[in-house]
């Protein structure tokens, strides 16, 4: 008896594959118009409209523009999504260097605990740029992710379309000594905004719990500039731990 396999049942099963992969470089084209259109995901869904949803870390979501009617296969990493209105969606699979957030490795409480080194560096100035692996959290709610959705489009100044992409947050130490922070984005591997997050503020601010996470943002600051300033025997044993 031949089984036929419904188009939304082809979708589950290439998102299911897919989810293995926690990169994705979509490119997009309408079969009729022409128009084109390319961008990057964190995660892919199927919604119960039959619809793709593609997952922007802390970030708004793109959705295809109808329900996905075919699903081809190209090879282990490349997929074919076509939707009801012609749209052609090849996405492209891979892996980047992100935390594993299946387990949680820092805290909230503990922002040092959540920089991401290898992004993080420090220029020829000795200022330094730290980036936030924000995965480092673990599996976090639904709840939590739009709190920090929010705190990056309300703080660091991320609202715009232009700065709804897949990204994270950093912060920069200038040459004066001064702290700004900002949207990092993971699609340029680089800062895309910049809010002056002052250290000398921390002198002037009254409200304790504010003070007291300005107060974590100095430390870890502070951890930052030590690490970077490790010399190359210390760097390489804290590697291999």
């Amino acid at each position: 008896m031949k089984i036929t396999v419904n188009p939304i049942n082809k979708a589950l099963i290439a998102v299911a594959y897919m989810s293995r992969f926690n990169w994705f470089d979509i490119a997009t084209e309408h079969a009729t118009t022409g128009e084109t259109s390319s961008f990057c995901a964190t995660g892919i869904a199927i919604r119960e409209s039959g619809t793709l949803q593609f997952e922007r870390q802390f970030a708004t979501p793109k959705i295809s523009d109808g329900r996905i009617e075919e699903v081809i296969p190209v090879n282990e990493s490349k997929f074919l999504f076509l939707d009801e209105g012609g749209t052609v969606y090849t996405i492209e699979c891979r892996n980047k260097a992100f935390a594993d957030c299946s387990t949680a490795s820092g805290s909230k409480d503990d922002p040092a605990s959540l920089i991401d080194w290898s992004r993080s560096d420090i220029d020829v100035k000795e200022n330094m740029l730290v980036v936030l692996d924000l995965r480092k959290l673990g599996n976090i709610t639904p709840i939590v992710s739009r709190r920090i959705q929010h705190f990056i489009n309300a703080y660091m100044g991320g609202y715009a379309d232009a700065y709804q992409v897949c990204r994270t947050m950093y912060f920069q130490e200038s040459d004066n000594g001064e702290i700004y922070g900002g949207v990092y984005s993971l699609e340029t591997e680089q800062p895309i905004t910049k809010v002056l997050y002052s250290v000398e503020y921390l002198d002037t601010v009254y409200d304790e719990k504010d003070k007291a996470e300005k107060k974590k943002v100095r430390q870890m600051m502070k951890e930052a500039g030590e690490r970077f300033n490790m010399t190359l025997e210390e760097v390489e044993k804290f590697i291999a731990e």
